[in-house]
Formats: structure tokens, C-alpha cells, sequence
């Protein structure tokens, strides 16, 4: 008599054999957020700085340049009929003045002492006063404090110290720091603006 076996069920646990779950930060997961790049606020802090000392240091040395350089001016004074007196003190740098377009003025000095004056600058002035343009001919320096006599064979004569200028190119230089740093600040801004409103937008 013949016995049938009976036919193997399937197991209900694979086991061996099974795909294994995948594994935490394998290719299957969500990739991990990147870092934001501070380049973007760093060019706009440093254009900011930039662009606000550029405006307050050129604002403060063209004033202090032009206050000095007007001072200067307010120190010309013009002698009537192109004779008189100025008072100096030992050091001082004065300049004799004439309205543009005059030629052959000449002048004597005499120092409170009765010497000569010492030798002047080699600087050439021109500044305009009482709507007169005034060109500088003629420098000497103040030997000893006191009553300088001058006397002139014209009668339009202005004596005062050589226009500063020193205060002129410091006008000039913070007229010019403003504008460029200015400029340089406001682009660097502008990048770093531009820079952060991309990355933004790709995010």
C-alpha cells in the first residue's frame, strides 16, 4: 500500500533571503539641508561701512579745507591808495596782492626794526575779494613782531597770507573720498544685495 506525503507549505516568514529595509541615510532618504553662505550680509555690512564713513570723513574734510582756505582769504587786507601798514608777527608769510592783469607794481617794505624783510614763498596766490579777482606778485616773511610800513607805486595794493593751500586740496581730497567711496560702498551693497535676493530665490 503506497503513502503520499504531503506537499510542503510555504513559510510565512522569508527569512533568509528577504530584501533587507533600507538603511537610515542611505540613498533613499532626504538629503540633509546645506548652510547658507554669509557672503551675501558680509559684502552688504562692509559696503554699508563703507559708503557711511566715505560720506561723514570727506563731509568733515572738505569743511575743515574750506574753512581754512577762507580764513586765509579774510586775512587779505587792501591798503588805500596802495600805502600802509600791516601788523606780523616773527615767522609770518605775507604775500603782496594786485587785481589781475596788472604789471610792473612794486613795493617797499620796511620792517619795525628798519631791516630788510626776509625772503618770501615762491607760491603764487590768486583769490577773488569785493568782487575783484587778486593775483598775488610779490612775498616776504615777517623778521620781527610789529608794524610792517608798505608802500607801493599803485593804488591797488592787498597784502595777507598766501591762500592755504593746504585747505584747498583737502576740499578737494574729501569732495573726492566721498564720491568714490561712496560709489565703492554703494556697489559692494548693491552685490551683496543682489547676492542674498538669488540665493533666496533658489532656496
Amino acid at each position: 500500500m503506497s503513502m503520499h506525503q504531503p506537499a510542503s507549505q510555504p513559510s510565512p516568514n522569508p527569512g533568509y533571503g528577504a530584501a533587507p529595509a533600507p538603511a537610515y541615510g542611505s540613498a533613499g532618504s532626504a538629503p540633509a539641508p546645506q548652510k547658507k553662505s554669509k557672503g551675501p550680509k558680509v559684502l552688504m555690512i562692509l559696503g554699508g561701512i563703507i559708503l557711511l564713513l566715505s560720506i561723514i570723513i570727506g563731509t568733515v574734510l572738505t569743511v575743515m579745507g574750506v574753512g581754512s582756505a577762507a580764513g586765509s582769504v579774510n586775512d587779505i587786507e587792501e591798503l588805500p591808495g596802495g600805502s600802509g601798514t600791516v601788523t606780523a608777527e616773527a615767522g609770518d608769510m605775507l604775500q603782496l596782492y594786485a587785481p589781475a592783469g596788472s604789471t610792473g607794481v612794486t613795493c617797499d617794505v620796511v620792517t619795525p626794526d628798519g631791516s630788510a624783510p626776509g625772503p618770501g614763498t615762491n607760491q603764487s596766490s590768486t583769490t577773488t575779494f569785493d568782487g575783484v579777482e587778486w593775483v598775488s606778485f610779490a612775498s616776504f616773511e615777517a623778521t620781527t613782531a610789529g608794524e610792517y610800513q608798505i608802500s607801493c607805486d599803485s593804488p591797488q595794493v592787498a597784502v595777507g597770507p598766501p591762500v592755504s593751500l593746504g585747505g584747498i586740496f583737502g576740499a578737494i581730497g574729501g569732495i573726492l573720498l566721498g564720491i568714490f567711496g561712496g560709489i565703492l560702498g554703494f556697489l559692494l551693497l548693491l552685490a551683496g544685495l543682489i547676492w542674498w535676493l538669488v540665493a533666496r530665490k533658489k532656496d
